[in-house]
């Protein structure tokens, strides 16, 4: 397992491809000195889902509306302003997909797999207990918090 000072995102390949940071438990004070120590910005789905609700439905669906949600982490990707993407509380979105009847947990893996042409480069923090069954292990990292070296 790395530590922040030993991760360098920018050197993620495929670059227009979603790549995992498997992360328990990371602080404030460790997002930003990834944040800084890579030059990449840090974008909240919680936020980005609020700010997309639309408050005339009762219900969110999230399961009904895999391409809008992945239409979103691709827009989030199209507006940045920095060339690096941290995405954080995905967990959210997984979490919901899992508790689900009939979960489509696995072709929301796929299609996030699959999807190409970001315009930049994508990483997405993840609990290590939700990370992916079938996800290329090129593209995760497995980072140990300073607080778990206590």
């Amino acid at each position: 397992m790395l530590t922040i000072n030993d991760i360098s995102l920018k050197d993620a390949k495929p670059t227009d491809r979603p790549h995992l940071l498997l992360w328990d438990n990371p602080n404030d004070s460790e997002i930003k000195q990834l944040i800084f120590n890579n030059n990449a910005q840090l974008v909240s789905y919680r936020d980005n889902l609020l700010s997309r609700i639309n408050l005339k439905h009762k219900f969110l669906s999230l399961q009904e509306k895999l391409g809008e949600e992945l239409d979103a982490i691709r827009q989030t990707c199209e507006n940045a302003d920095k060339p690096i993407i941290l995405l954080q509380d995905i967990d959210i979105l997984v979490s919901y997909l899992y508790s689900k009847p009939k979960s489509p947990i696995s072709l929301f893996w796929q299609k996030l797999a699959n999807m190409r042409h970001l315009e930049r480069i994508l990483w997405i923090i993840l609990p290590t207990k939700l990370m992916p069954q079938n996800w290329n292990h090129r593209s995760l990292i497995h980072i140990k918090s300073e607080s778990q070296n206590i």
